[in-house]
C-alpha cells in the first residue's frame, strides 16, 4: 500500500500538470509564464519603483525574454524565518512562496499586485531551460541562475549568492532572462503580437510607465516604448474610435469616476480601488475591458457584475428623478411600450445588458488581496467586488452625472427608443399572431401532422402548379408545403413595417412561428428544415435570393443554427435503356454534357425540365421529397461580415457597387 504513494516535488507539479498551474503547455501556458515575469516587473514599479524608471523587455531571436524593471530588486539574502535558505531561491522554487500574502496591514504599501498566490516566478523558472537572474541591490549587483526547469547551477559562498560592486550611481531592481523549456512545453516561440498587445494594455492601467520593448527576433534594433498619459480615458478613446475614420461615436463624453471601499466583514483587511472610464454610444457599438491589478481580466467576474448593477441602479433612479419631463418628451413612444409590455414603470424594462451594449467601458479595479481563476487570471472571483465596484460608480458617477443632466436625458432616450422600437416589432408580431389561422388558409398552406417533430420540414415553392404535385405525394407526417405567390419583397431595400405588411413575408413568419427580429425564439420554430425548393431559372435563382436576404436580416439564426437548405432540382431528365422507370437525372449543363458523352448509346430520351410543375409525380418524389434520394444544400455562413456586405452590394440601393460586384 505504502508504494501507491506518491509525493511530487513542487517542480515536478508544475512540470507533469502544467494546466493546474499555468494553463496548458502550448501556447497558452507560454503566455503566461512570460507575463508572471513581466507582471512581477509591473507589482514593482507599481509599489516601489522610480515613477521615471521604465520596464525594458527584450525578444531574443532565440525566443528567450529578458525583463528588467527598476524596483526594490528581489531579496539576495538568506530568510531570517527560514535559515539556511536564500529568499530569491525561496521565490523561484517554491510553491507558496512570496511576499505578497500578508495582509493590508502588514504589507508595508504592497497594497495592490497582480501576482499574489506565490505560484507564477516559480512556475516560469519551472517551465524553462535556464531561468537568469541579476539582482541590482544595496550597491551590488547579485547573479543566481537555474537550468532544467529550476535546478540552481550557481554555487553559493557562505551561503550567500556571488556578488559584485556597482560602479558610478547605484541601481535597483532585477533583471531575469529566460527560455521556456522544448521538453515540457509543446511551444516555445513567443506571440509578439501578444506581447504588444499587453504591453498597450498595461501602459493604460499604469499612466506614466514607459515599457520598452526590443523585438530582436524580428530585427528590430530600437524598442518600440508603450507608454499612456491619461490611462484607461485613453484607451478608451481607442476603443471608441472608428479605425477608418479616425472618429469617435459618442452620445455623451467618456468621463471617469474613482473611489475606494473595503470589504463589509473584514473591514480595512481588505482594500479594493476602482478606476471606471465610461462613455455612450450613439449607434450602440459597445466594448467592455476589466483588470484586476493590472492583469486583463477576459471573462470578466464580480467587478463586471457590480458595474453593471450600479449603472443599472443609477439610470432607473435618475428616470424617476425627472420621469415628469421624459414622459412628455417621449409621450407616443411610452404608450405603445406601456401597451406591449403591460408594465406602468419603465424604468423596470430598463436591463444591464442593454446599457452595457451602449457603453464603452474600462474597469481598473486593485484587491489587495484577489481571487483570481483559474491560474491564467482570466475572471475575477471574489464576492466582496461586486458590492465594493457598484458602490464606488453609483456614488461617484451620480455626483458627476448631477452636473450632467443633459447626458443623463440622453442615454434614457436611447434607451426608450430601442424599448419602442422592439415594441413595433412585437406588436407587428401580435398582430401576426391574430392573423396566423387565416393566412394560413388563404397561403394554401398544407402543413404537416409533426408526428416527427425532430424531422419536420418546410418546402417553400413557387406557385400552385409546383405545389399540387408535392402535396399529393409528400408524406404528411412530417412534410409542409408552402406555395408562394411570385416574388417576396426585397426587404434589403425595405422597412421593417414594409417587410410586415407583406403578404408572403407575413405568411413566412407566420408558419414559421420562431418570430423575428430581437423577438427571435428558436424554441418556438415549427420546422426543423426550411427547404427553399425554386426553379432552375433566372427567376427561380431570384427567389432563393430574396429569401436568404429574408433569413440573414431577420432570423440569421435560423442560418447560422443549420435550418435552411436549398433544393438542387434536376435541369435534365434522362430516359435510358432497360425495365421499368429507368431515369437519371443532372443538375447542370456541364454535368449533362458529361453524361451524354459517356453514355449516349444508353439513351432513349432527353427532356429539359423548365421547373418542379413539370416534373411527374415519381419524379417529384425521387427529386423533392425522398430525403435519400433527393439533393440539398445547406445555406451556411463562412464569414458572416463579408456575406452581409456581398448581400447589400446585390440587393440593397448601391447600383454601383453592384456592378463592381458581378463584374468581380
Amino acid at each position: 500500500m505504502a508504494d501507491t504513494i506518491q509525493v511530487l516535488t513542487d517542480r515536478e507539479k508544475v512540470r507533469e500538470r502544467p494546466g493546474m498551474y499555468i494553463g496548458d503547455n502550448a501556447e497558452l501556458g507560454l503566455e503566461t509564464i512570460v507575463r508572471e515575469v513581466i507582471d512581477n516587473a509591473v507589482d514593482e514599479y507599481a509599489n516601489y519603483s522610480d515613477p521615471t524608471k521604465p520596464i525594458n523587455v527584450t525578444l531574443h531571436s532565440d525566443n528567450s525574454v529578458t525583463v528588467r524593471d527598476y524596483g526594490r530588486g528581489i531579496s539576495p539574502y538568506e530568510s531570517s524565518k527560514h535559515p539556511g535558505e536564500i529568499e530569491e531561491r525561496l521565490a523561484y522554487t517554491r510553491i507558496g512562496a512570496g511576499g505578497k500574502f500578508k495582509s493590508n496591514r502588514q504589507q508595508n504599501g504592497n497594497t495592490f499586485s497582480a501576482g499574489l498566490n506565490g505560484t507564477g516566478s516559480a512556475a516560469t523558472n519551472f517551465m524553462s531551460e535556464f531561468y537568469d537572474v541579476t539582482i541590482y541591490k544595496d550597491g551590488y549587483i547579485f547573479h543566481d541562475r537555474f537550468e532544467n526547469g529550476g535546478q540552481p547551477v550557481v554555487e553559493l559562498v557562505n551561503n550567500q549568492l556571488p556578488k559584485k560592486k556597482q560602479r558610478g550611481k547605484h541601481e535597483t531592481g532585477t533583471s531575469i532572462h529566460f527560455k521556456a523549456d522544448s521538453t515540457v512545453m509543446r511551444t516555445t516561440v513567443v506571440n509578439a503580437e501578444s506581447l504588444t498587445k499587453y504591453f498597450k494594455q498595461i501602459s493604460y492601467i499604469y499612466p506614466g510607465l514607459r515599457i520598452n520593448f526590443l523585438n530582436e527576433r524580428d530585427g528590430d534594433t530600437e524598442p518600440k516604448s508603450y507608454y499612456s498619459e491619461h490611462g484607461i480615458l485613453d484607451y478608451l478613446d481607442k476603443l471608441a474610435t472608428d479605425e477608418d475614420t479616425g472618429k469617435t461615436d459618442y452620445l455623451v463624453k467618456p468621463f471617469m469616476v474613482s473611489g475606494k471601499a473595503v470589504d463589509e466583514v473584514l473591514g480595512d483587511e481588505v482594500q479594493m480601488e476602482a478606476n471606471i472610464a465610461i462613455a455612450f454610444s450613439k449607434a450602440d457599438n459597445y466594448a467592455m475591458e476589466v483588470f484586476t491589478n493590472g492583469t486583463h481580466n477576459s471573462q470578466g467576474g464580480t467587478h463586471e457584475n457590480g458595474f453593471n448593477s450600479g449603472l443599472l441602479k443609477l439610470i432607473r433612479y435618475y428616470y424617476k428623478e425627472f420621469q415628469a419631463d421624459i414622459d412628455s418628451k417621449y409621450s407616443k413612444q411610452l404608450i405603445l411600450i406601456r401597451k406591449v409590455t403591460k408594465e406602468q414603470d419603465i424604468s423596470k424594462l430598463f436591463k444591464a445588458r442593454d446599457l452595457v451594449r451602449k457603453a464603452y467601458v474600462v474597469i481598473d479595479f486593485k484587491h489587495s488581496n484577489p481571487v483570481l481563476q483559474p491560474q491564467t487570471k482570466d475572471r475575477l472571483a471574489s464576492p466582496e467586488a461586486k458590492k465594493a465596484v457598484e458602490t464606488i460608480f453609483y456614488d461617484n458617477a451620480m455626483r458627476y452625472l448631477d452636473k450632467n443632466i443633459t447626458a443623463v436625458q440622453k442615454i434614457i432616450g436611447s434607451l426608450i427608443l430601442d424599448l419602442y422600437s422592439n415594441a413595433k416589432e412585437e406588436d407587428a408580431n401580435i398582430q401576426i399572431d391574430k392573423k396566423t389561422e387565416k393566412l394560413a388558409q388563404s397561403s394554401k398552406l398544407a402543413a404537416s401532422r409533426c408526428l416527427y417533430p425532430e424531422l419536420t420540414e418546410l418546402i417553400l415553392v413557387e406557385g400552385d402548379s409546383a405545389a399540387g404535385t408535392l402535396k399529393k405525394n409528400r408524406d404528411a407526417d412530417f412534410q409542409a408545403i408552402l406555395p408562394l405567390r411570385g416574388k417576396v419583397l426585397n426587404v434589403q431595400k425595405a422597412t421593417l413595417a414594409d417587410a410586415l405588411n407583406n403578404l408572403e413575408i407575413s405568411t413566412i413568419f407566420s408558419v414559421l412561428g420562431c418570430g423575428y427580429g430581437r423577438n427571435y425564439d428558436e424554441s418556438k420554430l415549427k420546422y426543423q428544415k426550411i427547404i427553399i425548393g425554386t426553379d432552375q431559372d433566372v427567376d427561380g435563382l431570384h427567389i432563393r435570393t430574396l429569401l436568404i436576404t429574408l433569413f440573414m436580416k431577420y432570423t440569421p439564426d435560423l442560418i447560422r443554427n443549420g435550418h435552411v437548405y436549398y433544393l438542387d432540382t434536376p435541369l435534365f431528365v434522362n430516359e435510358l435503356r432497360g425495365k421499368g422507370v429507368n431515369e437519371h437525372y443532372t443538375y447542370s449543363k456541364e454535368e449533362q454534357d458529361e453524361f451524354l458523352t459517356k453514355n449516349r448509346k444508353k439513351i432513349i430520351n432527353v427532356s429539359r425540365n423548365k421547373g418542379l410543375g413539370e416534373l411527374t409525380p415519381e419524379q417529384t418524389v425521387v427529386t423533392i421529397l425522398n430525403p435519400e434520394t433527393r439533393k440539398l444544400t445547406q445555406i451556411q455562413i463562412d464569414d458572416e461580415d463579408k456575406s452581409y456586405e456581398v448581400i447589400d452590394q446585390l440587393m440593397g440601393g448601391n447600383s454601383q457597387g453592384r456592378k463592381r460586384l458581378l463584374m468581380e
